[in-house]
């Protein structure tokens, strides 16, 4: 059902019944309210002041709106004084997008021993398109193998099988990881189309303390300097194999994973997962390494670099030299803070104009809910806040989400199950799931990025490559509901004339639910709509 508006306006209340049985046509009203947000501010006022109808500007009584029937169509208007105006974009500065995606450790592992039916499940409602939430880009981790007689308390699934277990001299055993190669070949019959292959840690064999968790001294390397060019040898045939066995071409590959944050070393006592420590100059040499190898091998994959925290990358970037930056592609960060109400501490801003002034592609290829506390939609709000903010203020082409499945009891992941093969396995869609819908399952890759700065941790906005859509999801973490105005001057195809909006909204009480559909006529370029507390709404405008 579509509601009429002759504006650009329409009430998104949500509420079916209520705005049907008063379908709008005030549009002199609400263009001249809309025009200027004074306007509306000094209306808002005089009924809050407790004013008789009367007082209402003239065009409401002209249109025989009451008082009463308006707060139907406008629910919370007079708690409400948030607004979001933003004017015409075309000449602000877009990037392309390239798509949303999801590590695959360590879930992967154990999803991939799954019973067929239950696999199938997992791998639609992450990457099918029309079932899940679409998405494109797959970070396939190339395990280091843990040595079995010494790493035991690897968390579940987190002892990632190796290619070369059994030493310097023992050989490729190319059989090994079935369970994440499936979910990856998997990935990709679903419509997956960019894959990076990464590493945490290189094997057992290779590291100075004999474990893929670390090193015994806090923060030291734990790559042994003389097996680098096992390590680089190690990397690239793992890329080789996947091209040639596979038809499966890595466009990128990562040496690293957090490595100079200082938390990789051997601790027993508690689950551990694969991680490897580097100093900078140690970076620097597997780096050179690995791209002369790739080259060697006839390889076409790029390299990404560092995938540290946001707020180490612009440290990382001031001490690369020439011969560094020729050698990478992409720069990979993870946005991860360490305090929830401190956003500014990733440094985003900062590590864009570090990533722009060489040239390179940037990825925000890690997040997770880290130190994130509240229920479970609390939670999951705040996610996208943090996504807005990376897209507006990081500006990066991709965005990924590390753990895409998790066990129960925490926080993380999109989904949740018990990590065992025992028994039926009852999957539960969790609210972050809800939330990143809203972006991946409509902004497709090859859509441009129209960056806010004024609303940058509430609005993300981009239009389809052909120029006949616009999509807008509005996070409002407020406690107040907000009016969003948004000029389609950006979309000329869309401006000119009359067109319409698909609406989509999650809340505490909502999972991803499609309100009616908004109707506008060609007197003004704006879409107007009101957006409820702690919600996340979506509106697909074509």
């Amino acid at each position: 059902m579509a509601l009429e508006c002759s504006t650009s306006f329409t009430a998104a209340c949500g509420c079916a019944s209520c705005c049907a049985a008063r379908r709008l046509s005030t549009s002199n009203f609400v263009a001249s309210i809309f025009r200027s947000s004074f306007h509306l501010e000094k209306w808002r006022r005089s009924i809050t002041s407790g004013l008789a109808a009367a007082s209402l500007p003239e065009l409401v009584l002209e249109h025989k709106l009451t008082l009463s029937s308006w707060m139907k169509v406008w629910p919370g208007l007079l708690e409400k004084d948030e607004y979001m105006i933003v004017l015409d974009t075309s000449n602000t500065p877009s990037f392309k997008w390239e798509g949303w995606g999801t590590s695959l450790c360590w879930w992967a592992n154990f999803v991939g021993g799954l019973p067929e039916k239950e696999q199938q499940r997992v791998l639609d409602l992450l990457f099918d398109a029309e079932k899940g939430l679409g998405f494109t880009i797959v970070r396939y981790n190339i395990g280091g193998g843990a040595y079995t007689g010494g790493d035991s308390n690897l968390r579940p699934f987190a002892d990632m099988p190796g290619f070369r277990p059994g030493g310097p001299s023992g050989p490729y055993v190319w059989a090994a990881d079935a369970r994440q190669r499936s979910v990856l070949l998997g990935a990709r019959a679903r419509g997956a189309q960019i894959f990076e292959a990464f590493s945490n840690s290189p094997p057992w064999w290779m590291t100075m303390s004999g474990s893929v968790t670390g090193n015994h001294n806090w923060g030291q390397d734990n790559l042994d300097g003389k097996y680098y060019t096992a390590f680089v040898d190690y990397l690239t045939e793992v890329v080789r194999y996947y091209q040639d066995e596979h038809d499966l071409h890595f466009d990128y590959l990562a040496p690293f994973n957090e490595p100079v944050e200082g938390w990789w070393n051997i601790n027993r006592s508690k689950a551990a997962q694969e991680g490897c420590n580097f100093r900078f100059s140690s970076m620097r040499q597997v780096v050179l390494d690995v791209k002369r190898a790739l080259l060697d091998k006839g390889l076409s994959t790029k390299l990404s670099v560092f995938d540290a925290w946001s707020f180490n990358t612009p440290k990382l970037l001031r001490l690369m030299d020439e011969p560094l930056v020729s050698a990478i592609d992409q720069v990979n960060v993870h946005t991860y803070i360490n305090f929830v109400t401190r956003e500014e501490t990733a440094r985003r801003k900062e590590v864009r104009q570090a990533v722009s002034s060489i040239g390179k592609r940037l990825w925000m290829s890690e997040y997770g809910p880290l130190n994130w506390n509240g229920n479970e939609w609390e939670v999951a709000v705040q996610v996208a806040r943090h996504i807005s903010l990376d897209i507006n203020e990081l500006q990066p082409s991709a965005w990924c989400y590390w753990q895409a499945l998790e066990v129960p009891g925490s926080l993380w992941g999109l989904i949740q199950c018990l990590f065992t093969y025992q028994g039926k396995h009852d999957l539960q869609i969790r609210k972050q799931y809800q939330v990143l819908k809203h972006f991946s399952r409509f902004i497709r890759p090859g859509f441009e990025m129209l960056p806010t700065e004024k609303f940058a941790d509430s609005l993300v906005a981009a239009r389809d490559e052909s120029g006949t859509s616009l999509v807008l999801v509005v996070t409002n973490t407020s406690s107040r509901s907000k009016d969003v105005s948004y000029s389609t001057g950006c979309v000329p195809r869309i401006a000119s004339k009359a067109f319409q909006a698909s609406v989509f909204r999650s809340s505490a009480s909502e999972d991803f639910v499609q309100l009616p559909s908004l109707a506008f006529t060609v007197e003004s370029p704006n879409v107007v709509v009101w957006i409820p507390p702690k919600s996340v709404t979506t509106l697909v405008v074509f």
